[in-house]
Formats: C-alpha cells, structure tokens, sequence
C-alpha cells in the first residue's frame, strides 16, 4: 500500500462513531447531509441512530420510523431552562444504544440549537460517557460561501470542539450557492473565509458537498423519499412523481445518483465502515 494511502487508512474512524451536525445557521444543508450519511451506513448494513434537535423536528422524518424528533419548546425554555436540558437526555440514551450496536448516531441540531447542544455536552461530561462506550466523535460543520453561514458555523464547530475536545472535525463546504474559492478577494465573504474558516480547516478535514444540478433533487425530498430510493426508482415512476418526460427523468435521477456517489466517496476517505474500535 503506498505510504499516502496507509496513513490515510490509519487515520480513519472506526465505529461506533457520534455524528453531531452542528451550526447555528439554518438553510445550509444540515439535513441534506444528515440524510446522505444515513444512506451511506445503509448501503454497508451498519446500525444508525439519528436524531434531529430542533424547533419542529420534522426535517428528517423520511429516513426511518426510528428518528427521535427532539422539539425544543422555546417559552418553556425560558420560563424553564432546565427543561432544555432533560429534553436532550433521549439523545444520550440514542448514542447509547446504537454505540452498543457498534454504529453511528447521527445528530442534526437545527438552526440556533448547536450552542445549547454543546452547552448540554460540556455540563453532562458527555466527553467521558463517549469515552466509556468506546465511541469516537465526528463533528460535522456544512457552510455556504455566505459570510453569516461561515462566521455561525464556525462558532458551532468551535463550541463542539471545547465541549468534545477528543473529537475529529469535518468541515463541509456546501457548494450550492457557489464555491469560496470563486469569491472576489475582497469580498466580505472571502475575508471571513480567509480569517475563521481557513485557521479552523487547518487542524479539521475538509470536503465539498456538491450542488445537485439543476434542483434534481427538489421533487423527491418534496416526496419524502430517500436518496437510495430515489436513485433504484424506476425511471415511469419518476416520470409520474415529477410529471418530466422520460430523457428529463433519467437526468434528474442520474444527477442525484452522481452526488451520492461524490458523498458516499468523501465519506470512504474519513471513516472505515468495516473496522470497529475492538479492532
């Protein structure tokens, strides 16, 4: 094996792995990324635990009857603040069970809920109870090439990082918008880039989350259907669901096909589906 990709191999993440998907910005893919993990354990019959904090509790409803949909209830929370905190405990105990099964446990926390999330890590000492499962902790930061979304994901990341200090961080440029490195050098965006994200990715890996042309993608997640399922669906189907005609189908189909297959690849370079931590 050449030296790059052994040291590459060696540095991979064995199961069971805690997946918190984090940033305070909403609307820049947390859920699309979420979604695109659950398949890529699906598709190696690995355990997965998912669980979405947020407000609603809806975005990830699609994936499995087995969600657990955490809805932050913000009056009670400030009449209550301590209810925030026992709202949280179905996430340790989801961590928990699936940690023991030797997979992963996907946390999406939505918009303003990833500084409360690493604020109940830090108080619980969830660090430790990681320790004792075995389990290692991938935090997941998407952003966009919009200044607000780097500057709060970056906040989000750094808040994990001090309540998780043994976790790894993946940084997640989300190229729908476009990609940073088209930005003009002086643009506001370019220099946030420049001054937060650039230090952060230098200790973090990093991957871009392609746009999915053409908003291929739009009329299955309307639907509810998952990315893998979207992808096998026989092409009259699609036709039915989208109202395209049969070439626009393929397209539309082969596109989500071809952004799965850039994610699935991203995620094969960071984390070894087939090792475990008793390894």
């Amino acid at each position: 094996m050449p030296k790059t990709e052994k040291k590459r191999a060696e540095n991979r993440l064995s199961m069971p792995i805690f997946v918190p998907i984090v940033s305070d910005k909403g609307g820049i893919g947390k859920s699309l990324l979420a979604k695109a993990m659950a398949e890529w354990l699906r598709l190696r019959n690995l355990p997965c635990g998912v669980v979405e904090v947020d407000t609603t509790g809806q975005s990830l409803k699609g994936l499995t009857d087995d969600v657990v949909s955490i809805a932050i209830d913000q009056r009670a929370a400030r009449r209550d603040p301590a209810s925030v905190w026992r709202a949280l405990t179905p996430l340790y105990l989801s961590v928990e069970r699936t940690s023991q099964a030797g997979g992963m446990t996907i946390v999406e926390f939505g918009a303003n809920e990833a500084t409360r999330g690493a604020l109940w890590a830090a108080m619980t000492d969830l660090q430790e109870e990681l320790d004792q499962l075995g389990t290692s902790t991938l935090i997941l930061t998407p952003y966009t090439c919009q200044a607000e979304a780097m500057r709060r994901g970056v906040q989000s990341a750094t808040a994990f990082m001090e309540a998780l200090p043994q976790a790894r961080l993946m940084l997640v440029e989300n190229e729908r918008d476009g990609r940073i490195c088209d930005l003009h050098p002086s643009s506001e965006a370019a220099a946030v880039s420049r001054n937060l994200i650039g230090p952060l990715a230098a200790k973090a890996a990093t991957i871009s989350m392609p746009a999915i042309e053409a908003d291929s993608w739009a009329p299955f997640e309307a639907a509810n259907i998952r990315l893998m399922d979207a992808v096998m669906m026989p092409v009259r189907e699609i036709m039915s669901l989208t109202g395209l005609p049969l070439p626009e189908a393929k397209i539309v189909r082969g596109d989500v096909a071809a952004w799965c297959d850039s994610m699935f690849k991203a995620f094969d370079e960071f984390i070894d589906a087939a090792g475990s931590q008793d390894d």
